[in-house]
């Protein structure tokens, strides 16, 4: 494969799969939210062209779809994807028996994976590869805590550093350099196909987008709708962002179809604190409660509203904080991973696979 952007997922759709049916082999066993119309044409399209920019748009269903672009890029779009169709509406509604895959990231509040046969957390003041096998590298040094960690599609790691109100990046031979400073308590990371980082400032009361010059834009700020930042997906079919106010228990959408417009209401878990936020094929949300060690789906319409009160999936022996799906050789692509700072990684089997995200180029 070329050198350039690789979304994971996205290959499948290249080749016409239907979205909701690509899976891995390997793994574990009434809406209090704002109303949404749904409907064809709901997204913009965004930078199409040469020399290896990307386009963003959206259609019917709120699904992804790709086709190449020029110059490297890749160009995202939407297809049927959150309708209810095939896998998507034959989602089993858990509760799940939640499977230990390891218990030795001490310190790792996130993880990523890496597309390559390698999950990417921390132990102690390290982060570390860790594949299928067991088997665990350092990879570079990064003391102290890491509430955000994730892949630009240039093959760089970001993570959040709230003590240094500061975003480094990381290079893939394991460089630690600042990306962008002056923050006040960065937490959760959603980097999209441009290099863009969408980001929220958790003491700050804002959501903000890193630009990949290192230019920040604030995109929405202040309490109540933005309280307490935490867990944050950017999704290019809706054209929206979605993030929790952690202390609230709340999910809310950005329309950024809509500048200005205050952000709305999707669903509330009470009695919680919610953390990450991760988004599957079909258009639905998972968050982790890490007050009570829970994992919550919430199906949403192709507008982004809830079809229903958020569904109880797991529970967890241990702390959890953020999930991810799994990806490349060795993780089930059909399983949530789920972790936290108390060090354990668990694999909950939720039978459809994540949503296209960055993850590093394939070497020329």
């Amino acid at each position: 494969m070329k050198r350039g952007y690789r979304l994971l997922g996205w290959a499948l759709l290249l080749l016409g799969a239907p979205p909701a049916c690509s899976g891995g082999r390997v793994g574990a066993a009434s809406s209090s939210g704002a109303s949404a119309g749904a409907g064809e044409g709901g997204g913009a399209a965004v930078g199409a062209g040469e020399g290896g920019g990307a386009a963003v748009g959206a259609g019917e269903g709120g699904g992804a779809a790709v086709g190449a672009g020029e110059g490297g890029g890749a160009a995202v779009g939407a297809g049927a994807g959150a309708g209810p169709s095939g896998e998507c509406a034959a989602l089993a509604p858990g509760p799940f028996e939640p499977a230990l895959v390891a218990a030795e990231f001490s310190g790792s509040e996130d993880f990523v994976f890496d597309g390559r046969g390698y999950l990417v957390a921390k132990r102690g003041p390290n982060l570390i590869r860790f594949d299928a096998t067991g088997r665990t590298s350092n990879f570079a040094s990064l003391p102290g805590p890491v509430p955000g960690l994730r892949y630009r599609p240039d093959g760089t790691l970001v993570a959040a550093r709230p003590e240094l109100g500061a975003v480094v990046q990381i290079s893939a031979t394991g460089m630690v350099d600042d990306y962008v400073t002056g923050l006040t308590d960065p937490n959760g990371l959603a980097p999209d196909a441009l290099g863009n980082v969408w980001a929220t400032d958790l003491a700050g009361d804002r959501v903000i987008r890193l630009n990949p010059d290192a230019t920040i834009d604030e995109i929405a700020s202040g309490a109540p709708e933005v309280s307490e930042p935490n867990g944050i997906v950017f999704d290019p079919a809706r054209w929206a962002v979605f993030y929790t106010n952690s202390s609230a228990g709340e999910i809310r959408k950005i329309d950024l179809n809509n500048p200005g417009e205050p952000p709305s209401l999707v669903a509330t878990v009470a009695s919680s604190v919610l953390d990450g936020l991760v988004l599957d094929t079909c258009g639905h949300l998972y968050t982790v409660d890490s007050e009570n060690r829970s994992l919550y789906r919430v199906r949403l319409d192709a507008g982004g509203a809830a079809l229903g009160e958020a569904e109880l999936l797991a529970r967890f022996p241990t702390g959890v904080a953020n999930a991810q799906f799994g990806a490349g050789p060795g993780f089930d692509t059909r399983t949530l991973y789920v972790g936290g700072a108390a060090g354990s990684i668990y694999a909950v089997a939720v039978g459809i696979t994540g949503a296209p995200v960055p993850a590093p180029p394939e070497a020329p």
